[in-house]
């Protein structure tokens, strides 16, 4: 794929660069940073829009800014990262109630594209938004405020389809203190003992589970109930929390070495692994051991929020393919959606075979406004039961059947009515956009009502093929 790229670092070059793709009849999209190959990048020959050297037009001359304490409102620059938007919550003491787990992605782009953290009453990112600036295809700047509640809802997930985006204002809430515990339990106790996670979710506050395949490296016949599961649990302290003593920077200082060593060590590792297929059990099981023992060890940990949320560190340095559903909440389809990724992974495992070489993880939380974000699906006011519950399996880029293996499983998911999260990858699945419409065409059809309202993009300048296919256009 050719297109034609370019890094603007001022509002003035940026809306001429919009100006003249406008008049040339490019189209234009604009790129983040590590995202998972998600079909949402630019066609060939259209205009790719570098965005992370951008810099302000605030007095001040920052990237992230308070704009009204009262409110609780920041401005947030397109280009700032989570781990620039993570630093200045714990300097200024403030938080988002839920945000993604990573810290090297764009704050703009996490919310344009509808993703989100974990917490059972927690919503996207997204839905925080009360003010959004974005250049048109004229080159004007113009602004979307919470003063059109629908239009909001729209613009808030909007896959880069209502111009490009300049900057954005979300609400923050006063400091939040955690608890933070890292369990290592058996696989057979959570995923096919009946009610144990719908336990764990209602007992806890924050809940994500992640599994590393192979875990449990055996001489003998390899099974996945065998292994252990990563249990990441986080729960509200109560508000006096003077008496609670948080984690010290020596620790973030040793946290993030172990972060680096062991994210340089994936990296070197991994073009090993995707060469030589065999390997991945041993990889998975050095790798779980680190884990467990090294980088998070058992124990309860205090800390502020956004260290609690962005717990990972240099997750850019490999590359990978990634795939995420989402489902209304159900107690009773839990395990059988879970199930589906580990009896396909015994199975190919039985045959030499491992088209998922890093981990399935999980994760309850709230739901949406966005009507672009997977989220939506578990909204009261659509017939939701208030919760969502997304599930997501990684691999390295350029594993052996990965396609093969997301395909089956995404066909199951599909047929317990999961729908993708769009900023991953879900455009290789058959028959997913009258899918996505089934299950999400009121939604799209009032994103659609909204974005020609706007008058945003009447020349469909700013989308691209597997756009289009979504949204019918």
């Amino acid at each position: 794929m050719e297109v034609i790229s370019s890094s603007p670092t001022t509002k003035e070059e940026l809306q001429k660069l919009v100006l003249a793709a406008s008049e040339e009849g490019l189209s234009v999209r604009c790129a983040g940073r590590g995202h998972s190959w998600a079909p949402l990048f630019s066609d060939s020959n259209q205009l790719l829009i570098h965005v992370e050297d951008m810099k302000s037009d605030y007095k001040d001359g920052s990237r992230i800014r308070i704009s009204d304490r009262e409110k609780g409102e920041v401005d947030i620059m397109t280009g700032a990262t989570t781990g620039e938007f993570k630093k200045f919550q714990l300097k200024h003491k403030v938080n988002i109630p839920g945000n993604v787990v990573l810290d090297c992605v764009h704050m703009v782009s996490v919310v344009a594209t509808g993703c989100h953290g974990v917490g059972k009453d927690v919503q996207t990112p997204g839905d925080d938004l009360v003010r959004m600036r974005v250049i048109g295809s004229d080159g004007k700047l113009r602004t979307y405020t919470s003063d059109d509640k629908e239009m909001l809802k729209a613009i808030s997930s909007n896959l880069g389809c209502f111009r490009v985006i300049f900057d954005m204002t979300i609400k923050v809430v006063p400091e939040v203190i955690v608890k933070v515990e890292n369990r290592y339990e058996p696989l057979e106790e959570f995923f096919y003992t009946p009610d144990s996670l719908q336990n764990l979710f209602e007992e806890n506050w924050s809940i994500q589970i992640l599994w590393f395949p192979y875990n449990s490296l055996s001489v003998l016949d390899y099974d996945p109930k065998d292994d252990e599961l990563w249990i990441r649990v986080i729960n509200k302290k109560p508000k006096d929390t003077k008496k609670v003593k948080t984690a010290t920077q020596t620790y973030y200082d040793w946290k993030e070495m172990k972060d680096y060593l062991t994210a340089e060590g994936l990296s070197i590792v991994s073009s090993e692994v995707v060469g030589n297929p065999s390997l991945t059990p041993w990889f998975a099981w050095a790798a779980f051991l680190s884990l467990k023992h090294i980088v998070f060890p058992k124990g309860p940990l205090y800390q502020e929020l956004p260290h609690a949320v962005h717990f990972r560190q240099f997750t850019d340095k490999t590359p990978v393919n990634c795939m995420e559903f989402a489902f209304d909440f159900n107690p009773q389809r839990l395990q059988k959606i879970i199930q589906i990724v580990v009896e396909k992974v015994d199975h190919h495992e039985e045959k030499d075979e491992y088209p998922l070489n890093l981990v399935m993880e999980m994760r309850l939380m709230g739901y949406s406004d966005s009507f672009l974000s997977p989220a939506i699906i578990g909204n009261p006011a659509y017939g939701g039961s208030g919760c969502t519950f997304t599930i997501e399996i990684l691999s390295i880029v350029d594993t052996k059947g990965w396609e093969k293996f997301a395909t089956d499983v995404g066909k199951e998911w599909l047929a317990l009515d999961g729908v993708p999260h769009l900023a991953k990858q879900w455009d290789f699945l058959p028959g997913i956009e009258d899918h996505i419409y089934k299950h999400m065409g009121q939604h799209i059809d009032a994103f659609k009502e909204q974005l020609q309202k706007s008058g945003a993009d009447p020349n469909g300048m700013f989308l691209n093929k597997s756009i289009r296919k979504l949204l019918r256009l």
